[in-house]
């Protein structure tokens, strides 16, 4: 019974140690994370955009056609990302069913939106800065800068 218990043990330690070395591999029919937060990413801008489509005189865009559009939209991105739907659908899934991993993509998501944020923003800056060379300056434009020591609290000073 003894040498039963240990192969069984050893069998048992060998899985698991073969479990937790692919701890953050997905499996290789499913899209990587990478992948995944791009697509993802991609079909969230679009439904934010689909909110943004006025017909003619600003009247709304009733629902219906909204989510008309959107799904074409995904269908554009998917194409674009060179994926099927069933591919998408299963991988999608596969994250539903590990939130851990889920949590990954869009943290991965998130971390785009930042950079692409602030190239943006940097972009803004650039354009401001070459339009009015001043409007980083840190002071008010009726600011007097002298290149003298304080004066405001002159006792403040080291005599030499």
């Amino acid at each position: 019974m003894t040498d039963i218990r240990k192969i069984i043990l050893t069998g048992v330690l060998i899985l698991g140690a073969a479990a937790c070395g692919q701890g953050d591999k997905v499996p290789d029919n499913v899209l990587s994370k990478e992948k995944m937060s791009a697509i993802l990413l991609d079909m969230n801008l679009a439904d934010a955009y689909s909110y943004d489509i006025t017909p003619m005189r600003g009247m709304p865009v009733p629902d219906s056609i909204r989510q008309l559009k959107v799904k074409e939209y995904y269908r554009q991105i998917l194409d674009l990302h060179h994926i099927s739907v069933k591919d998408f659908m299963s991988s999608y899934r596969y994250y539903e069913a590990h939130a851990n991993r889920l949590k990954e993509v869009y943290d991965m998501m998130q971390a785009e939106i930042t950079r692409q944020k602030n190239v943006a923003e940097g972009e803004e800056r650039r354009q401001r800065y070459a339009e009015d060379p001043g409007a980083f300056f840190p002071y008010p434009k009726n600011t007097v800068i002298s290149k003298k020591q304080d004066t405001i609290f002159p006792f403040l000073k080291r005599k030499h």
